[in-house]
């Protein structure tokens, strides 16, 4: 049998986001600019009311920015934001994560960011930026969409007799 020793109540979290006016999940293309809004609650224990607590935005595994780095309200009060960030889309195709995760009393946020990477049970996903084309549809969404009767599709697709 084993018993967790020490589990931590999580300190801050992302309470809403919105990615270029998409919500949570946006589909943008290659480098084009990206605004990240997003509102966040943190909070301290009464066990150590005076520490530092740091929100870190990541987009996949790397540091995008630092949301709030303070000494937040002691629970059960919480200290709650707004935070808005611009930056640009990643240039290659692809679906990207962006999560945020919590730390407390670290000099500069980069350290957290490493410090998080380590502990992914401090991390939660909160939205994807999908960057690249929308898929072609295929080959046969195109005769309904431009409005083929389906007789002509079957008939152009029967085989012919001899």
């Amino acid at each position: 049998m084993s018993a967790l020793l020490y589990a931590e109540t999580p300190r801050g979290t992302i309470t809403k986001i919105d990615i270029n006016g998409q919500g949570s999940k946006a589909r943008l293309d290659p480098g084009a600019p990206v605004t990240i809004k997003v509102e966040y609650a943190a909070k301290n224990p009464k066990s150590d009311p005076t520490d530092t607590v740091q929100l870190i935005l990541f987009l996949n595994d790397k540091f995008l920015k630092c949301v709030y780095n303070d000494v937040p309200d002691v629970e059960p009060e919480c200290t709650t934001g707004v935070f808005s960030c611009s930056c640009h889309a990643p240039t290659e195709p692809g679906k990207y994560t962006l999560s945020v995760g919590w730390a407390y009393n670290w000099n500069w946020p980069e350290q957290a960011c490493n410090y998080l990477l380590a502990l992914p049970e401090r991390i939660e996903t909160i939205g994807s930026i999908t960057v690249g084309a929308v898929p072609a549809p295929s080959a046969l969404i195109p005769a309904a969409i431009i409005g083929i009767p389906v007789a002509t599709i079957i008939l152009m697709a029967a085989p012919r007799k001899k």
